[in-house]
């Protein structure tokens, strides 16, 4: 890709983790760092332009916060979509630029797979997708140019409580073929499980004499 070319990403870290037990996941620690630091490492050793949090920044490192923006998506908890518009109306146009949409609960994602991506839509000019092991298609895996995903949250008008997929209707992609690694989320203690090896951690409202607190 052109040195030229900028590369901007968004991490959706937005949502209530209710499938999770309510645990924030893109803050789960896995061997030994939280899954946001591990992403946000996987974009500066890409290396990206600049990196937008769509949520909670829980889970990054201390030292990365200033290289991130946060925002949120508008009203609150109004879905992924809402969160990707969130950050694109603070991202500066460039309609040179490539921007990746990630999930903030994906935590082996691998930083070639990342470049792979943004090169594909680069040079094609189209959304660039990957799918998962079923064949299914990767809404939070992908990269797009600045212009084209831009037009499309504008067609869409409200993004709030719509579902990802409504960003592809319609738009003639381009599938990569990345690791199984890279498009592994965990929504359950069950996938976090399999995926990591590890077992999931427990909000504290599971625990037994958990009664609250303020905030």
């Amino acid at each position: 890709m052109g040195a030229e070319r900028a590369v901007n990403a968004l991490i959706l870290t937005g949502g209530r983790s209710s499938r999770f037990g309510g645990v924030h996941k893109p803050g789960v620690s896995v061997d030994g760092t939280p899954v946001l630091t591990r992403l946000h490492a996987a974009l500066t050793a890409l290396p990206v332009h600049a990196i937008w949090v769509s949520g909670p920044t829980d889970g990054l490192h201390e030292d990365a916060r200033p290289s991130v923006r946060q925002v949120f998506e508008r009203p609150r908890f109004s879905g992924p979509l809402a969160g990707i518009a969130a950050a694109v109306s603070d991202m500066p146009a460039d309609p040179g630029a490539v921007v990746l949409l990630l999930a903030g609960d994906v935590p082996y994602t691998s930083t070639a797979d990342l470049s792979l991506l943004a090169e594909t839509s680069a040079a094609t000019g189209r959304a660039a997708g990957c799918a998962d092991a079923s064949g299914r298609l990767q809404y939070l895996c992908a990269a797009w140019p600045d212009t084209l995903l831009r037009d499309r949250l504008w067609l869409i008008g409200d993004p709030a409580d719509q579902p990802v997929r409504r960003l592809w209707e319609g738009v003639e992609h381009v599938l990569v073929d990345v690791s199984a690694a890279s498009v592994e989320d965990f929504d359950t203690a069950e996938d976090f499980r399999r995926i990591t090896g590890l077992e999931a951690p427990r909000s504290p409202r599971a625990e037994p004499g958990y009664e609250g607190g303020a905030g």
